[in-house]
């Protein structure tokens, strides 16, 4: 199994990342997270992006593909009892990159977290409007006007 991933993915180029002293297992663990949070290829490089800005800031992820990972099983909605799970998977708690990945993540998403977008955000939110797209913010004021739009679309049956 070791050899075909080497093969599969031996046209990656790590060197972005580990110009950001990330590792290709770093890269591999954002591939997992990029992964289970994207549903529209064209955010991938967005939403990779958006995880490099925050661990330079020493951020939180706040990813809730990764709660979900240490619940182990998935569910649509999380409560705040799940959001306090004391996992070092959990990055609405814990800062940096979870232990490794929360799934086997497809090329396209390995491409994505090797080369990030070059973008400000640091918040994203799916629109719950049927698209599977997100909203992306730079700001938390931002951000939290884009969780309440998301939140009215699902309430209207998004």
């Amino acid at each position: 199994q070791l050899t075909a991933f080497r093969q599969y993915t031996a046209a990656v180029d790590y060197r972005y990342a580990e110009s950001k002293n990330l590792s290709p297992y770093d890269v591999l663990t954002i591939a997992s997270m990029v992964e289970r949070e994207v549903a529209v290829p064209s955010e991938r490089a967005v939403v990779a992006g958006g995880i490099y800005n925050r661990l330079r800031l020493g951020m939180t992820l706040g990813i809730d593909a990764t709660v979900q990972y240490a619940l182990g099983y998935w569910k649509t909605n999380l409560t705040q009892s799940d959001l306090q799970i004391d996992s070092p998977y959990n990055t609405r708690r814990f800062p940096g990159l979870p232990p490794g990945p929360i799934c086997n993540p497809g090329l396209a998403s390995i491409q994505a977290a090797a080369h990030p977008a070059h973008v400000a955000y640091l918040y994203y939110v799916a629109r719950n409007d049927g698209t599977g797209r997100h909203y992306f913010a730079t700001t938390l004021a931002q951000f939290n006007h884009d969780v309440a739009t998301s939140n009215a679309n699902l309430a209207r049956g998004g």
